[in-house]
């Protein structure tokens, strides 16, 4: 069995993106998108939108930010408008990683602050082929504004190899399962990651990873019919047994258990 899919909005030449949202109303089934970050702008609609193991009402108008790796799907019942705007890591300048790292999942627009006329203007330039120059400094302007929206809501303190690690962890929390690799990977020590974690969410590195794994397998029982076992072995636990344990420690549910119950409420 597979994990979920990944689907990719943006060629591998690209660095940029930005287009109209489409005007349906259709659902869509869990997915991810890796390798870029994901800027929904939604200045109509109804709904819900499912990011992770979270529902969120869309009410306009929103903001929705996506990071590298992260399971979404959407449910409108009023056909949505806005844009969507794609990016990668490598066209942001160093600065601007902790910003993008710590925005919000989910920003309201509130009152006249000229966020969506720098949009409209950010999608014509780009119709118009400008200069990647000029894209990325509308990219930064309209990222700096996000900033200063979400910026009501408290967060961690910056520490740039703190949301390196959350990076990895969305985009590779199969692939790697101990905290030693992902230290290896940022080329410091586990000890080093233990410590920055601790600082900046409170939480250490094996919990976040718990964490994230303990989602994906709620994300798999919730939208695949793989059997027990096959969820097992694609989060790589050597024994369903030992699956079955970590899941009922964190959720004092089994994963059938889990799934049945879900199953009932529809």
């Amino acid at each position: 069995m597979s994990i979920l899919p990944v689907k990719s909005k943006i060629s591998a030449d690209q660095v940029l993106k930005i287009s109209p949202f489409k005007e349906v109303i259709k659902p869509t089934v869990p997915h991810k998108h890796a390798g870029y970050f994901e800027l929904i702008v939604l200045s109509d609609g109804a709904g819900e939108h499912l990011i992770d193991d979270i529902v969120y009402e869309v009410s306009h108008p929103v903001i929705f930010f996506l990071k590298p790796g992260q399971t979404h799907c959407w449910d409108f019942t009023r056909i949505p408008k806005g844009f969507v705007l794609l990016f990668k890591e490598e066209l942001l300048s160093a600065d601007l990683l902790p910003i993008i790292y710590q925005l919000n999942t989910q920003i309201y627009l509130s009152g006249d602050s000229g966020y969506l006329s720098l949009l409209t203007l950010f999608n014509e330039e780009y119709r118009r082929g400008a200069d990647v120059k000029i894209l990325t400094a509308y990219l930064r302007l309209l990222l700096e504004k996000t900033d200063a929206l979400a910026r009501q809501a408290p967060r961690p303190p910056a520490h740039a190899l703190y949301y390196k690690f959350k990076s990895l962890l969305y985009t590779n929390s199969i692939r790697l399962t101990r905290v030693q690799e992902y230290a290896d990977t940022l080329g410091i020590s586990s000890n080093r990651l233990n410590l920055i974690c601790r600082e900046a969410c409170g939480k250490s590195p094996s919990a976040m990873l718990n964490e994230r794994l303990l989602l994906e397998a709620k994300t798999l029982l919730a939208s695949t019919n793989g059997s027990i076992k096959e969820i097992a072995h694609t989060l790589q636990f050597t024994d369903t047994s030992h699956f079955v344990k970590f899941f009922k420690a964190a959720t004092n549910l089994t994963p059938g258990v889990y799934r049945d119950l879900l199953i009932a409420k529809g």
